[in-house]
């Protein structure tokens, strides 16, 4: 599922006409903030962890700070990186936002950014969804609908 939230104004299409056709340009939407192929790993039990994947898509001229994550699906959710360090051993530090620089995408995926839901409120069979809302630095609140899988 895709969700686009207006920062400022619409980004523009603009259609070159020619004579020998139609050509098609296209201006990236430079003031749109999305959020894309949300996904939640199957919890088969109530009060279970389980991890959430979201990827971001920053296409205005701001650095977009994504933080305070909820959930009415668990009675915790916390924003985690995941890393190895120089002797292979895996790591996971919580973090309190998720800053995504203008222009950029943040892909959350296992074994790098993502979230942790913490004492699940019910079962998370996959084909379910879980809504999970976020706050941006520019004082919006949003949110997605995310897939259980298994």
């Amino acid at each position: 599922m895709t969700r686009t939230f207006t920062v400022a104004a619409l980004g523009v299409v603009v259609l070159v006409l020619s004579g020998s056709g139609c050509h098609r340009e296209t201006r990236p939407a430079a003031t749109s903030f999305e959020l894309h192929d949300a996904w939640v790993r199957a919890a088969p039990d109530s009060g279970s962890t389980t991890a959430a994947y979201i990827r971001f898509v920053n296409g205005t001229q701001d650095t977009i700070v994504v933080s305070n994550f909820t959930s009415d699906d668990a009675r915790v959710v916390e924003l985690h990186q995941s890393s190895i360090d120089a002797a292979g051993e895996a790591h996971m530090t919580m973090r309190d936002s998720l800053a995504i620089a203008p222009s950029h995408i943040v892909v959350m995926r296992p074994g790098s950014y993502h979230l942790m839901l913490i004492g699940t409120t019910r079962v998370l069979a996959p084909g379910a969804m879980v809504r999970i809302v976020m706050h941006l630095s520019n004082g919006a609140i949003v949110s997605t609908s995310a897939r259980v899988k298994s």
